[in-house]
């Protein structure tokens, strides 16, 4: 596409990115200019952002979404997205591989100038996908480059398909989405009603072929690994039929290159594949194997159903050629050139409260909340059956809050009662003894508006006490997995979420009685949620003798660890630490004594508990995956230089990958 743009718009100048090392594609022309990078994403992006300055680059297409970004307005940027496989069938990846896809998907949705696709089914899942806030959503297709054109027709068939009369072939990685074991299934039910020797070759990355091959050893296949262009091509045109049946495809080029070597093809009728095949496809339901078989065994049997098929072949493959997509994108740049901000939009705000028996504190809360000068604010008080003075409270405000009381589960109970009755694009909760500072709705809202990516935000706070006199400052930070991991730098009532978040991770946990919010914000990171944090000070957390924080702190720490296993896969020695401060100085009447005389003694037990989950990560191939990224991650961030000799391993190293996956 890009060596016809740069044919056909001669007079513009094409400035291709790329890695250290030879060019991923050649595209010719005067007009064309090559700049290697390094291969650091972050410097990467650094490097691209000045030389795009010194050019004076209008507009910028961006290949692939990743978490990195040029210093360049959003405005101005095209995202290729071929397609949200990963929010269809999430069960397909790892948790940390589908935060990450997540995140970079968000950035590109979200923010994004305009959104380049390829088929008319992947347009419409951007367009109905919540992250998605640009209205300039265009198609891009695909069509088959001069290298898959021109693969010599001379070339042989590999040695190892010489065992097969006849076959049928799926060039595919062992993803679960190709649905290869379905595809055994189905050729299991067909070969009683095939001609004695036929079988079916594989091609592609072997990577994890054991596993999909498990229970069907007994078949007539054979996975050739990856093999050159010509011997997919002569694959191609030797084979009983191309057996495409994805689960999943937000284009499906294999189609088109059957088309050209003149090869039935067998595939799925959902997603892009009816898109891009048309009439010219034998098409069935990708889950349903006997009628894939029923497929297999017409395109071999069933006299001139072959040559009907391949008849229609030639018209569908010459509705893709690279002059539409082409035309497509240089228009989408020039509308990018040009592109104005986004205006933004007044986003409402829904705050949930929480309460049973605050009386003493519950009228500074609402006040607090009724206070802010920002119009669009939907309030909800949701009381827990309080048997003291706090119902003649919620009364005494008449029409000014809307209130419920009746009896619940505890607070996440509450919480979760009070979220499914509200209807914000922005959630919060504010505690019944919390207190909003003025203007903190205000700055949120800005905050989310300038920040469209964001999925989470949380601003600073203070402690107060019982006569809510400032005590201290909330200790929070900077945001990233680790650093939440090791502290809970996130202070509950100034923190506030988007909708399309929490409807992905769900409800606050009723099985927690202390540390549901912690697990709450590990839980929207782990889900690929992008958490920033904001310095403006927006609340003021209260600490008595009555509060959770205080009362519980043996149930704090039990629950935390239980969190923090179940979210990151390990729990950090700070919390240990914390844990043994605990049982020796404060969970017995000697404790103070023992502090003041061993002050040190804690970090010993702590470092040997500490220490005793490297026998857990090592048996559990998750939790080593898990540490195994957030060191990476912390690592990275440090010492840039380190990252890139770690990225380059992980990428030469199927062990690694294997191991750590």
């Amino acid at each position: 596409m890009l060596r016809e743009m740069a044919r056909l718009y001669p007079g513009d100048r094409l400035i291709l990115f790329q890695r250290p090392g030879p060019a991923p594609i050649q595209v010719d022309g005067s007009n064309v200019r090559y700049v290697p990078l390094d291969a650091h994403p972050m410097v990467f992006y650094d490097e691209m952002t000045q030389v795009c300055e010194r050019q004076g680059a209008q507009a910028v297409i961006r290949t692939y979404p990743q978490e990195q970004h040029p210093a360049i307005p959003f405005e101005r940027q095209i995202f290729t997205v071929p397609d949200i496989q990963h929010d269809h069938f999430a069960e397909f990846f790892s948790r940390p591989v589908l935060a990450v896809r997540r995140r970079a998907f968000a950035w590109a949705l979200s923010c994004g100038g305009a959104i380049a696709t390829m088929t008319e089914h992947s347009r419409s899942t951007v367009i109905s996908h919540p992250w998605t806030m640009t209205d300039d959503i265009f198609l891009m297709p695909a069509a088959l480059t001069e290298e898959l054109r021109d693969s010599a027709a001379s070339t042989g068939l590999p040695a190892a398909v010489a065992r097969f009369d006849r076959y049928f072939y799926l060039p595919a990685n062992l993803w679960p989405h190709k649905n290869h074991r379905r595809i055994f299934e189905a050729l299991r039910l067909a070969l009683p009603d095939l001609p004695a020797r036929t079988g079916l070759v594989l091609t592609g990355n072997p990577e994890g072929l054991a596993t999909v091959m498990d229970g069907f050893s007994d078949l007539p296949i054979i996975h050739l690994g990856f093999v050159p262009r010509g011997e997919v091509a002569a694959l191609l045109r030797n084979a009983e039929a191309l057996t495409y049946f994805s689960l999943f495809e937000g284009f499906g080029m294999p189609v088109l290159e059957a088309f050209h070597h003149g090869v039935p093809v067998l595939c799925s009728n959902t997603t892009s594949l009816p898109e891009v095949g048309g009439s010219a496809v034998l098409a069935c339901d990708p889950t349903d194997v006997h009628a894939m078989a029923v497929l297999m065994c017409r395109i071999v049997n069933e006299a001139g159903l072959r040559e009907s098929v391949l008849a229609r072949a030639p018209e569908r493959l010459a509705a893709y050629d690279w002059a539409k997509p082409a035309h497509a994108l240089r228009a989408g740049l020039e509308r990018r050139a040009h592109a104005l901000p986004r205006p933004k939009t007044r986003l409402r705000v829904s705050l949930v409260m929480p309460t049973r028996n605050h009386g003493e504190f519950i009228r500074r809360s609402i006040d607090s909340v009724l206070a802010q000068g920002y119009p669009e604010i939907e309030f909800l008080v949701v009381d827990g059956a309080s048997s003291d003075d706090t119902l003649d409270i919620l009364k005494s405000y008449g029409d000014r809050i809307r209130w419920l009381s009746e009896p619940d589960r505890g607070q996440s109970d509450a919480i979760n009662k009070g979220m499914g009755r509200v209807s914000g694009d922005i959630l919060g909760y504010l505690n019944s003894d919390d207190i909003l500072l003025p203007g903190a709705i205000e700055k949120v809202v800005t905050y989310f508006a300038e920040h469209p990516e964001c999925d989470m935000v949380y601003g600073d706070a203070d402690h107060i006490d019982r006569e809510g006199r400032v005590t201290g400052t909330y200790d929070t930070a900077g945001f990233s997995f680790e650093r939440l991991m090791s502290d809970c730098c996130v202070c509950q009532p100034a923190a506030f979420w988007r909708r399309r978040a929490s409807e992905r991770t769900g409800p606050f946990s009723t099985e927690l009685q202390t540390a549901m919010d912690y697990e709450y914000w590990l839980r929207l990171a782990a889900d690929g949620a992008i958490i920033h944090h904001c310095a403006d000070k927006w609340a003021q957390s209260r600490l008595h003798d009555g509060t959770k924080t205080l009362s519980m702190r043996g149930k704090i720490f039990e629950e935390v660890f239980s969190i923090c296993r179940a979210q990151g896969g390990y729990v950090s020695y700070s919390y240990h630490n914390g844990l043994w401060s605990y049982r020796l100085y404060e969970s017995w009447h000697g404790g103070p004594v023992l502090k003041r005389l061993m002050p040190w003694l804690h970090r010993f037990p702590a470092l040997a508990h500490f220490g005793s989950q490297a026998f857990a990560l090592g048996g559990s191939r998750i939790s080593r995956a898990q540490v195994a990224r957030a060191l990476f991650h912390a690592l990275d961030r440090r010492h840039p230089g380190v990252g890139a000799l770690v990225r380059q391993a992980w990428s030469r190293s199927a062990l690694l990958r294997r191991s750590l996956s």
